[in-house]
């Protein structure tokens, strides 16, 4: 991973002044639901979830006020926005603000600058997000920006289909849930070392099901272990301490992609603000053509499914040159320890909705991914290391200023270490780092200069999928492989290993993902990079003064103490 800290030089050069102020308001609760049919408490943001779409245009000022009505901190962050003119407003407690306490509120206040497409904003206090405090933010393209679409079609008639595709964009927000809030869940794992792996379903903009798979079914996927009725494989530690439950089928319904007559495209907007499966996702019959990665065009690819990540986004254009009908669009959970699928529904216009005993019904079309998310046949999967070149080309610095090497460890079933040791800030309720240097401690990196250049080795000695985010800017993926990093840095390994990175089109994303294996590496479990702090513009007085609790934890806190 390879990412440049120029703060400035992400907005300066194409920085224009707001041509519009929008303004929202998000008030935070605990709501009782139950949209996949299974009851329980949910993190609803103006009473639901997933929150409304917050959009806007290139260089439009965004303010947004957050309301705390929970019983519990809060903070909310703008997932993959560029936080140019207002770097505190980040929405990390202990790191760039003070929590918002119960019965607080705060408004953050940004400029899109330098970047478009799909992200999101969710909670960050705690893992709020996966209880489904979360919702869409959507940066229009501006009408200058070139897109790839003369590299799909040529037509003309095609090419203004995509643009009003474009216009329309669906935000699928499409995620593992579970049966339990996660303020049960961390304690379980804390306490036990139980990961909270088996899902209760997989659900599109909250709406889903419970669905059982026959014990046929369930008993041919036993390679790994006996699975229970879930499809579950029992946790590696604190199995004893698991309750077993039992598989009951949920008949709620599907979210629905609804094609307007007329359209010959969708564009649909992949986000994931799960927890814990990674997920693979096609619609039956159809092809796809990714052009978005984490918000920024791509070139091109026809593929038949896609690969979404915690935290990650993959925008993609779908012809409608199908018999109208309704379409699956399905959801494979690639974790072993559950086997698991989730449904939605792709309808032409014109064509009714089928119900039978008054359950919405999963069409019987024919399916490009199996339980497992493997291709069935023919069909194409989305390479995200190959397929996910910038476009227009941006290839990266070709030195860097600066390096580090994280080694990600498992010493024990509940803790996890990214450098040294879990991250000193998971407490939240610290003064945060931003202005605090007795919070920083030894995941804290500062000293990075405005405009540099740093290389981030990422390096795993444990056995599990870990996906990193990056804050604040996008970061260049120049390459990744197993058998451990074994060059002394970066330009050692293109020197002796050319094949292993991409330095002419490499990804350019807001995260990564480092692979299950041990050994695996990627060139972020959680570090702080204090970057370009000499360019930094004062920190208002507002902002350290927000009302907070009057406890400074020991830095040396772990992460669910």
């Amino acid at each position: 991973m390879k990412l440049n800290t120029a703060i400035s030089v992400l907005g300066t050069s194409l920085f224009a002044a707001a041509s519009q102020i929008r303004e929202y308001n998000l008030t935070l609760q605990a709501t009782y639901m139950s949209k996949d049919g299974n009851g329980r408490p949910y993190l609803t943001i103006n009473g639901d979830t997933p929150g409304p779409v917050i959009e806007g245009d290139e260089g439009d000022l965004i303010r947004v006020r957050v309301e705390n009505k929970m019983f519990s901190e809060a903070t909310m962050h703008w997932h993959g926005v560029y936080q140019v003119d207002s770097y505190w407003n980040d929405g990390v407690p202990g790191v760039t603000q003070w929590p918002i306490e119960p019965r607080g509120s705060y408004t953050y206040e940004f400029t899109l600058t330098n970047q478009t497409g799909i992200y999101f904003y969710h909670g960050h206090f705690g893992p709020a997000f996966a209880d489904g405090q979360r919702g869409p933010l959507w940066i229009r393209p501006a009408s200058w920006r070139p897109r790839p679409y003369e590299l799909i079609a040529s037509d003309r008639q095609d090419l203004e289909a995509m643009r009003a595709a474009e216009k329309d964009a669906h935000h699928l927000m499409i995620s593992d849930w579970n049966f339990e809030g996660m303020d049960i869940l961390t304690v379980m794992f804390r306490d036990t070392g139980a990961t909270p792996a088996c899902a209760a379903s997989i659900v599109i903009n909250g709406k889903g099901r419970t669905s059982c798979l026959d014990p046929e079914v369930i008993a041919s996927y036993n390679e790994h272990g006996k699975r229970d009725t879930m499809g579950c494989l029992p946790p590696s530690a604190g199995a004893n301490f698991v309750n077993k439950r039992e598989c009951k089928d949920t008949f709620t319904d599907l979210e629905v992609v609804q094609a307007k007559e007329g359209e010959k495209y969708l564009w649909l907007n992949f986000i994931h603000p799960g927890a814990h499966h990674e997920l693979r996702i096609s619609i039956d019959e159809h092809d796809m053509y990714v052009v978005a990665a984490d918000g920024d065009f791509t070139y091109p690819k026809k593929v038949q499914a896609v690969n979404v990540n915690m935290g990650e986004r993959i925008s993609v254009l779908v012809p409608l040159d199908q018999k109208p009908g309704e379409y699956a669009l399905r959801v494979s959970g690639m974790a072993v320890e559950q086997i698991i699928q989730g449904f939605g529904v792709l309808r032409y216009a014109g064509v009714p909705e089928r119900r039978k005993d008054g359950m919405m019904i999963v069409p019987d079309s024919k399916p490009w991914i199996d339980l497992l998310g493997n291709m069935i046949g023919s069909g194409t999967m989305l390479d995200e290391m190959m397929d996910l070149a910038p476009f227009p080309e941006r290839p990266p610095p070709q030195t860097s200023d600066h390096e580090f090497r994280f080694v990600v460890k498992n010493p024990k079933p509940s803790e996890w270490l990214l450098a040294s040791e879990p991250h000193q800030g998971f407490r939240q309720q610290m003064p945060p780092i931003l202005w605090n240097d007795d919070s920083r401690g030894e995941t804290t990196f500062a000293g990075l200069k405005n405009g540099s250049t740093v290389d981030i080795i990422f390096e795993s000695h444990a056995f599990a999928m870990h996906p990193f985010h990056k804050h604040n800017h996008k970061a260049w993926i120049i390459g990744r492989g197993t058998g451990y990093f074994r060059w002394k840095d970066v330009a050692t390994g293109i020197k002796e290993s050319p094949e292993s990175f991409n330095m002419v089109n490499p990804p350019l994303r807001d995260g990564a993902r480092l692979a299950a294996d041990a050994g695996s590496w990627t060139a972020g479990q959680q570090i702080v990079l204090i970057e370009g702090e000499d360019a930094m513009k004062p920190l208002p007085d507002y902002v350290k003064n927000l009302t907070h609790a009057d406890f400074i934890p020991p830095v040396r806190y772990g992460p669910l103490d």
